[in-house]
This record gives structure tokens, sequence and C-alpha cells, in this order.
């Protein structure tokens, strides 16, 4: 009996220590970590394009503006006010073409809320428009009359006025020591004035639009047919050097 009573006192002593000893060891469980809130932004489903002013059209200005606009749980775009633009008519059609915008909307953790975003608009102007403003007439125009090749004339026509080439070198080659050779077509009118030029060939991409604001400053006689004025088809190859 008392040896049995002896190992059971030991026995109990011996889980007694190893219970002691695993909640010893045991390590907390941590906390679980907390949940991040997730912003999806809006996305413009439908967008307009804001008009040209008029004034700023016509005189050759380009710019760009940013509308900042409240995007409500529906996606409609509310409240738009000018952040900043280059001209406040820019500014003004801007701001009417974002109220117009409609999005999906922001969501927080999958629900819709509203938020406020920037738009951006640029206000760019075709090459050609811009050319005609620069040379003070119509360089690039439709004509309905017959256009005599310049090889049919007994005498190839020679330009009164011809600027230097490398004028018009496009500043965004400075210090690359890039050249091009440029082949363009055009047309001469009964005023001696190069219209709608086109480029036929070109060495090097960059310099088309250097090449055809050079051949619209290119001037000649009137150009005459059994002594009528004619519109003359030429071509002319140009070379840009830095």
């Amino acid at each position: 009996m008392y040896r049995l009573g002896h190992s059971i006192t030991v026995a109990l002593s011996l889980l007694a220590s190893l219970g002691f000893s695993l909640a010893a060891t045991a390590q907390p469980t941590p906390p679980a970590a907390e949940e991040k809130d997730e912003l999806i932004p809006p996305e413009a489903i439908y967008k307009i394009d804001p008009t040209h002013p008029a004034e700023l059209y016509a005189r050759g200005i380009e710019g760009e503006a940013i509308i900042i606009v409240s995007v409500d749980v529906f996606g409609t775009a509310l409240d738009p006010v000018v952040d900043r633009a280059t001209h406040d008519e820019f500014g003004l059609a801007a701001m009417l073409a974002a109220s117009e915008w409609i999005f999906e909307p922001a969501t927080k953790n999958g629900v819709p809320v509203a938020v406020r975003v920037k738009i951006p608009f640029t206000f760019k102007i075709a090459f050609e428009h811009k050319l005609n403003v620069e040379m003070g007439r119509e360089v690039f125009k439709e004509i309905d009359v017959p256009v005599t090749p310049s090889f049919e004339l007994d005498q190839a026509p020679m330009p009164k006025f011809i600027p230097a080439f490398d004028a018009f070198y496009p500043e965004e080659f400075a210090n690359t020591g890039k050249s091009a050779a440029v082949s363009v077509e055009f047309i001469v009118n009964p005023d001696g004035n190069v219209i709608n030029p086109r480029i036929v060939s070109i060495s090097t991409p960059g310099f088309e639009e250097a090449a055809l604001r050079a051949i619209a400053h290119i001037q000649y006689n009137t150009i005459r047919v059994q002594g009528q004025p004619v519109y003359v088809s030429i071509m002319m190859p140009i070379q840009f050097s830095p």
C-alpha cells in the first residue's frame, strides 16, 4: 500500500509539473489583423469632349484645364469647379463637359461611396489649322479646278522666294545631330502661294510638320498656260541639317 500510494503521489506530481510547464510555454493566440478599407476609385463610362472656344480656336491657341467634380453613389458628376486652366475659356468649356460625364461609382469595401476626383482636359488643334493661322491664309483647302503637273509645262516653275529650311528645324531634335531628306508635293495657286502640301517620302520620322511649314513659305510668280493663270502641282526635295 505504501508503495502504491507513493507511486500515485509521484505520478500526480509529475502531471502537475508537466501541466505547469505546458501552461508556461504556451503562446497566446495573436489578435486578428484589422481589415484595411479598400477604396476603388470611380471609372468614367461616358465621356464628353469639351468644345474648343471659338475665339481661341481661330487664333490657333491650345491649352488645358483640370476640373474637380463630385461623383455621387450613382456615378453622377456634380458641382464641377476649375482646379486650373491655361485660359478662363478653357476652364468654362471643360466644366460644361465634365458635368455630363457618367461614372461607375467609387466603392469602399464593396459599398458605393461619393468621392471627389480631378478630370484633365486637353485642347489641341490640328496641325493643318495651326498652319493656316500661322500663314494668315488657307494653306489647306479643297479645290475643284484642274491642276496641271509641272512636268507638262514648257519650263519648270522657279520660286521667287525660298526660305532657309533649317530655320524650321524641329526644336525637339536640337543637339541630336539628326538630319532628314524629305520629298514634298504641293500645288501652286494663281496667286503664287503654296497650298495642300503633303509628304511623299521622308528619311527621318518627326520632320513632317517642319517640312510642311517650310514648304508653305515658298512663293512663286503666277504661273500661266496660254496666258491664263493655272494651278500647278510640283514635287520638291528638301533637306534638314542640324
